[in-house]
């Protein structure tokens, strides 16, 4: 007999909290990190550190100048704004050699003035070299409903210190991997925004949700391995006074509502049949 959506979420939710309460998990497997191609080179590769970790910290791996992006076909997207990195200003002067004497040119860096760049986000047009070339062989199951909600989803290259993220600002997921509940993960973030507000919701509180629906979304997919991950995950976002199974286990109950109807609303959006979850260990 066929179970329905409903049982299926309850399932695979008790065989996650009996495995997180008895600490009986499957054998852990590392994340498929994507790395960048070798040859594989943008102009914002030659940039300092610093301009670097600027755009980083503005949502984007790669910024270009407007004509930049118009010399490889693309241009900025009406009502997107730039964002700023530091450009150096230098001038040229005579310095004489300590050890011969001799007059040289240098030229030495005296300030810097902001340079507006623009996020490859917020541009369109013919798609770049990257665009397509880090995409699984094989997608993960219910990738479909991504689409289906309107979010873009896209692969790069590992740039920063997260797997994956999902943008509110352009409704879009960029995963720097290949697992599935890490597309599961910002795909929560993503359905949940569609009934709270994450701008004020509490951010902690947000993970949880958005992790605990990854490890649901990956039990009823039958994908094991990363429960641990998602136990460890779950704890980091706990206090102090938490840091226990039973504190752990505590604080999903207190986002299950959350958690319930971000799985059915993937589960019902998805083409897919909707696998039954595997026996707890």
């Amino acid at each position: 007999m066929k179970k329905d959506k409903n049982e299926i979420v309850k399932e695979a939710v008790e065989n996650l909290m009996n495995m997180f309460k008895s600490g009986k998990m499957p054998e852990k497997v590392a994340f498929s990190i994507i790395h960048k191609h070798e040859g594989d080179v943008i102009p914002s590769d030659k940039w300092s550190v610093g301009n670097r970790v600027l755009s980083l910290l503005q949502g984007t791996a790669d910024a270009r100048g407007y004509k930049q992006w118009m010399e490889v076909g693309r241009h900025v997207k009406k009502g997107c704004h730039a964002i700023y990195i530091m450009a150096p200003l230098t001038r040229k002067i005579e310095e004489n050699d300590k050890l011969t004497g001799e007059a040289k040119d240098k030229v030495i860096i005296t300030g810097f003035r902001p340079l507006p760049v623009y996020r490859f986000e917020d541009t369109e047009g013919a798609a770049l070299p990257y665009d397509h070339a880090y995409e699984p062989k094989q997608y993960p199951p219910f990738f479909d409903t991504a689409k289906k909600l309107g979010i873009d989803v896209s692969y790069r290259p590992m740039a920063a210190n997260y797997l994956g993220k999902f943008s509110l600002h352009t409704n879009k997921i960029q995963l720097c991997a290949h697992d599935a509940v890490v597309y599961y993960h910002e795909l929560a973030h993503a359905v949940h925004s569609t009934f709270v507000d994450l701008r004020v919701y509490d951010s902690q509180k947000a993970e949880i949700v958005a992790e605990f629906s990854a490890c649901v979304l990956a039990e009823i997919s039958s994908i094991h391995g990363y429960e641990s991950q998602g136990y460890e995950y779950i704890l980091h976002y706990c206090k102090n006074d938490e840091k226990k199974p039973e504190g752990v286990l505590k604080k999903i109950m207190s986002v299950l509502t959350d958690v319930d109807r971000i799985v059915t609303t993937v589960l019902e959006a998805a083409d897919e049949e909707v696998l039954e979850p595997a026996a707890a260990v």
